[in-house]
């Protein structure tokens, strides 16, 4: 009994300082460096955020993806621009949001089951307005009608794609809203919308 209690304490306090390791580590990688992004650009400095934190992007003229933190491509500060995010299962958080100012050429956002992000985040997407034309929120806990409501300051969008988010209480109401605020948007609420590739590798 003593063995079996034993063993149990251990597997506990080893889970919560576990979780707590990566609580720390996720605070660190989405630190936003204003240094770094002085040092090596806005462009550069948000892909290395993304990639820490297990996100991908597309350089503009680039058809490929870079997911390997070792492929981002060196040039001068501003030579490789992002035109695409996909934070897919990743572990950004709000915070780091603050690496999307300064981006001049963002047109595209894919964020899917990304359980750290809240409202709050979506509404820094405003740094990128000017660009930013297609944006897909799939499978995100945290986010509610609040946070998709943010998407109506997005003036210049022309997709908006949204799946499976729990906290979405009045859909139709949230629908009509971005129709009315966007109509030059194709507004898409669809359950079965595909899971991204990374999920089904």
């Amino acid at each position: 009994m003593t063995i079996t209690l034993t063993k149990r304490l251990t597997s506990n306090i080893l889970l919560s300082n576990n979780r707590q390791f990566w609580t720390w580590l996720n605070i660190v990688w989405n630190r936003y460096d204003r240094k770094r992004v002085q040092e090596i650009g806005p462009d550069r400095a948000c892909a290395e955020w993304l990639l820490r934190c297990g996100g991908s992007v597309r350089f503009k003229n680039s058809t490929s993806v870079t997911a390997d933190y070792n492929a981002i491509p060196s040039g001068t500060s501003g030579q490789n621009k992002i035109e695409e995010i996909r934070a897919v299962k990743a572990c950004i958080t709000s915070d780091g949001f603050s690496y999307l100012d300064g981006l001049t050429a963002l047109k595209k956002i894919h964020l899917e089951k990304c359980d750290q992000l809240p409202d709050s985040s979506i509404s820094r997407l405003k740094q990128v307005k000017d660009t930013l034309e297609s944006i897909a929120l799939i499978d995100l806990v945290q986010i509610s009608e609040i946070g998709v409501g943010d998407l109506t300051d997005l003036k210049n969008l022309k997709q908006i794609d949204l799946a499976r988010l729990p906290n979405i209480k009045n859909r139709e109401g949230i629908i009509k809203l971005l129709r009315n605020e966007l109509p030059g948007c194709n507004v898409n609420y669809d359950d079965n919308y595909p899971s991204a590739p990374e999920l089904q590798e």
